[in-house]
């Protein structure tokens, strides 16, 4: 017969451990990781200005399930991270999973957002010009290994 004794202390949840990189890590430290990415991603669109409209403005990104909040901006024609103080001229709010699953082309903004799985508030235009970004990236965007990875982490996330 096996005695189970109690533990110490509570387990953490697993919602809770989704959460530890962005309250240990800097988050400087993960724009910086994000900026990088994007703007290999997003070197041709970049190149032809189709990001232009970011200029001096900046959008925040909150992974409200990973604790994970960036601004970004246009600098020089790189997008960059914006100081994390700084006030954003439009939103994007959501779960890491919805986030992906627009990465993946597996869903379209729109539906993301009239279901409310992806929130928007601030400039509606800038938000409007961002969106239509979105729908005119390339559905290959991500190379196969980053697209392989992606979308196994989409499928161990709860909805």
């Amino acid at each position: 017969m096996i005695t189970r004794l109690p533990l110490p202390f509570t387990p953490p949840r697993a919602g809770t451990l989704l959460t530890l990189p962005g309250k240990l890590l800097p988050g400087r430290l993960h724009s910086q990781g994000l900026t990088l990415l994007l703007n290999r991603l997003l070197s041709e669109p970049l190149a032809n200005g189709e990001l232009d409209f970011l200029q001096d403005r900046i959008l925040q990104i909150e992974v409200m399930d990973l604790a994970l909040d960036y601004r970004l901006t246009l600098r020089q024609g790189r997008l960059a991270a914006a100081p994390a103080q700084s006030a954003a001229d439009v939103r994007f709010g959501g779960k890491a999973r919805e986030f992906l699953l627009l990465a993946l082309n597996e869903e379209d903004p729109d539906t993301l957002f009239f279901q409310r799985r992806l929130q928007l508030e601030g400039d509606t235009e800038l938000g409007l010009e961002i969106k239509n970004l979105l729908y005119s990236l390339d559905e290959n965007l991500l190379p196969d290994p980053l697209h392989r990875l992606a979308s196994r982490l989409a499928g161990l996330l709860p909805d």
